[in-house]
């Protein structure tokens, strides 16, 4: 497949393996050893911890360029920044959980001077001596058809037929077992502190959203088990210091039946207070992906 895909762009592509994942290409920017960094469409200032050292990263840098759709805390540190349509915007494909490819069709102008993402790359890489000819999002996917057949399977999906043996043998289950372990930090503190969605956001864009904030506000509360706050002697509203291996902060509670006792819960979309701040980091050792959605916290009331 890289022999083929090397002969359709006339290109020789880079080694397997010399690529870096999300951790080690902000190492590599504190170290220095990159210096230029694109980033399209993500956002790592905001979304991940301090103890990450983001800013640091990318302040070492001699050039970044960000190309979003929206002027995000990332964006506002780039030396240039290059404004992409949103889906509403544009003519394309995605590729659902299900793994099912489905169409995306343009509802309505573009915004500003904002164009598709494929319609900036086509000009840098032609601006850099490549002869990229698309004209269109129909030439790309013809491209892709051609090179991946059976890509655009858009029929009915195969059958799947649960086969839970293999995954349960050769020593699968122990291993997701020991990737998948609870630091013993997380345990040596009386409450668990998690973060994640609310039904009516989805990541921080959507934030940006009134509708949806008018529904769904940032309270700048954790949430907790009314039995817990009982015996905490916390009312609804009261101010408690969050205290976790990587430093505390107030904040005030909120009663929410749904959050299980012993626990407390933040929403992932907002950053105000840094809650995220306050979480472990363990990276996966296999995909070198950074979690940091719960961990150990002690609650005194102010």
């Amino acid at each position: 497949m890289r022999d083929k895909l090397a002969k359709a762009w006339d290109v020789t592509l880079p080694a397997t393996g010399s690529g870096a994942d999300l951790m080690e290409i902000l190492k590599r920017c504190r170290g220095g050893q990159i210096r230029a960094l694109y980033v399209v469409g993500e956002n790592p200032l905001a979304t991940l911890p301090a103890s990450l050292e983001v800013r640091a990263a990318l302040d070492r840098l001699e050039l970044l360029v960000v190309q979003d759709p929206f002027l995000t805390e990332t964006g506002q540190m780039a030396h240039a920044v290059l404004p992409a349509t949103t889906s509403a915007e544009k003519d394309g494909t995605m590729t659902n959980l299900e793994g099912r490819v489905l169409r995306v069709r343009q509802a309505m102008d573009a915004i500003g001077e904002s164009v598709p993402d494929w319609q900036i790359m086509t000009a840098i890489a032609n601006g850099l001596g490549s002869q990229w000819e698309y004209e269109s999002a129909n030439d790309i996917q013809a491209e892709i058809m051609k090179l991946l057949p059976g890509y655009y399977n858009l029929g009915q999906p195969k059958k799947i037929v649960p086969t839970a043996d293999q995954y349960l043998s050769n020593g699968y289950a122990a291993a997701a077992a020991g990737r998948y372990k609870s630091a013993r930090s997380e345990n040596a503190r009386p409450f668990t502190l998690m973060m994640g969605q609310l039904l009516y956001h989805s990541g921080k864009m959507s934030t940006l959203a009134p509708g949806l904030i008018k529904i769904a506000p940032n309270t700048g509360r954790i949430r907790m088990n009314p039995t817990d706050m009982e015996r905490l002697n916390l009312e609804d509203g009261a101010t408690v210091k969050l205290t976790s291996d990587r430093g505390s902060l107030q904040i005030g509670v909120q009663v929410d039946q749904s959050v299980a006792p012993n626990t407390c819960f933040f929403p992932e979309h907002f950053n105000e207070p840094p809650v995220k701040d306050l979480m472990s980091v363990h990276v996966d050792p296999i995909t070198g992906v950074p979690s940091f959605k719960r961990t150990g916290v002690t609650i005194e009331k102010v």
